[in-house]
């Protein structure tokens, strides 16, 4: 085999192993995290439900006696894959006495130090009603093997990219680098025979191989940014740090089945800055992008932390009140439409205005999620049909 060929092939095998050391690496770390992110919810509904059955019945024994856990949290939800036979969460009592029995332990056993030293409390009222350890493995939903099937399709063409690029790259650098050796060669074989200083040539140091480096680690810091960026754009919308559509939609199915089974209320706002069109065409799109960023950080200062916050698309923002019901939410949405009105537009340019049309909605005779957010987007444009920069639903 040809010294270039050699080359060529070290090259590309050297590219392909760290493009498949990366990918494989990076899968593995996106699973792991994403079953991390599974069980951290699964658990914490879990613990809810448990909390709620103990609080129900006065109290964890008394609720033991009443009804079967299993009975009072039905599996009617989708989202909770804690529900189904066996349990794979193990409860016990503060001194360790398992109370639901799970992964081999017995009711009345007592669990180990280790075993008890992982659970975490279960309150009601501010009070320690029972321990709750996980044990076993999460069960993955068809929405969590879509997301890990996307992730993989990505992941994949990556890896297809990379290959390709990797196999160009070695061809290339296999035929750079034999050049120079090749004239070393020639140069050594036209100079056989002689003798004294002619016989001896200085070959130069090749700073090729060091770029190579160069570009390999620039490649395997791409891959990592790449795979936070996907992380991050799985739930973020980039330009406003606010949740996107995707996440918000999923968290809007979730709190609105809690809140029908516990029979709580729930709000959803849509919004729409008014006239946003024109403003970018009047300001540039620059002014437009600053604009988006701080309406986010206003809709974000003037409600809660339980409360979900997301750009919907372009210059639509929702909000989701937790445990609200339509006439405290309204107070909210006036804060934030009165907070956008008032704010001193004119840091961005002198003739700016800026104002918001919003419509809420609550769950009161909903079926779903998207029905609340399809009523609150009627009511917005019922807002902007009234003459924009007021909250239509509130009634």
């Amino acid at each position: 085999m040809h010294m270039q060929s050699k080359l060529t092939a070290s090259y590309v095998a050297i590219g392909l192993i760290c493009c498949l050391t990366v990918v494989f690496i990076a899968r593995d770390i996106i699973r792991s995290d994403f079953r991390d992110y599974v069980l951290r919810e699964e658990f914490s509904l879990f613990r809810a439900d448990l909390a709620d059955y103990a609080a129900r019945y006065g109290g964890l024994d008394r609720a033991m006696h009443m009804a079967p856990f299993s009975t009072f949290a039905a599996p009617t939800d989708p989202t909770r894959r804690w529900q189904g036979q066996p349990f794979r969460f193990l409860v016990m009592d503060r001194a360790g006495v398992v109370l639901f029995p799970a992964d081999g332990y017995k009711a009345g056993e007592t669990v180990s130090g280790e075993v008890l030293a992982t659970a975490k409390p279960v309150t009601v009222d501010g009070k320690v009603v029972a321990l709750a350890a996980h044990t076993g493995l999460e069960r993955m939903v068809a929405e969590d093997a879509a997301f890990l099937g996307m992730a993989d399709a990505s992941l994949a063409v990556g890896t297809a990219v990379a290959a390709a690029l990797a196999v160009l790259l070695g061809l290339a650098l296999g035929w750079r680098q034999s050049g120079p050796l090749k004239e070393v060669i020639r140069s050594l074989r036209a100079r056989c025979g002689m003798e004294g200083e002619d016989a001896c040539m200085t070959v130069p140091a090749d700073e090729d191989l060091a770029e190579l480096a160069e570009a390999y680690n620039a490649m395997r810091e791409e891959a990592a940014r790449c795979r936070f960026e996907m992380n991050e754009l799985s739930v973020l919308d980039p330009q406003t740090n606010l949740y996107n559509r995707r996440h918000f939609d999923e968290q809007a199915r979730q709190f609105f089945e809690s809140a029908k089974r516990y029979e709580q209320p729930m709000s959803i706002v849509m919004g729409d800055l008014d006239h946003f069109r024109v403003l970018n065409e009047t300001f540039s799109r620059e002014v437009g992008d600053m604009v988006l960023e701080k309406v986010a950080e206003l809709i974000v200062a003037n409600t809660r932390k339980s409360d979900v916050v997301a750009r919907y698309g372009g210059e639509e923002f929702v909000v989701l009140f937790t445990h609200t019901a339509r006439d405290k939410a309204a107070i909210a949405c006036e804060n934030i439409r009165r907070a956008v009105e008032e704010y001193p537009w004119g840091e961005f340019h002198s003739d700016l205005k800026v104002t918001i049309s919003m419509g809420l909605a609550d769950n009161a005779d909903t079926d779903s999620a998207a029905s609340m957010v399809a009523r609150a987007d009627q009511y917005l444009s019922a807002a902007k049909a009234g003459g924009r920069n007021q909250l239509a639903g509130a009634e």
